[in-house]
């Protein structure tokens, strides 16, 4: 199962999130949930990274299914990010509706 976390500051605003595991839907190479949440997660690192000024703190692990991607808040990008994630957030929470026993997506506050 891929579990992934959507981090969020007091406020409610994104500061980062994880995605971590693998889907286990069909074997590496043809497993369409995979593929499905790598382009969400890959496309917001990449908007993040084109679209604001935020210097991204960037993890991965590709054996282990793993990708952090953290910030630190700057005030001028705050509502950029946050539209970038919820894209990425409604994305995730309907595959997760449709496939629950191949993704789970939450929140935590950090």
């Amino acid at each position: 199962m891929v579990s992934v976390i959507i981090k969020r500051d007091l406020l409610g605003n994104s500061m980062g999130f994880s995605c971590d595991g693998h889907a286990g839907y069909a074997e590496k190479g043809v497993d369409i949930i995979c593929a499905g949440i790598s382009a969400l997660t890959m496309t917001t690192v990449l908007a993040l990274d084109q679209l604001t000024k935020l210097q991204l703190k960037i993890k991965q692990d590709p054996a282990q299914g793993l990708l952090e991607c953290d910030w630190d808040s700057i005030p001028t990008e705050v509502q950029q990010a946050n539209l970038i994630v919820q894209v990425m957030a409604i994305g995730l929470q309907d595959m997760a509706a449709q496939y629950p026993e191949y993704l789970k997506v939450s929140e935590v506050e950090v």
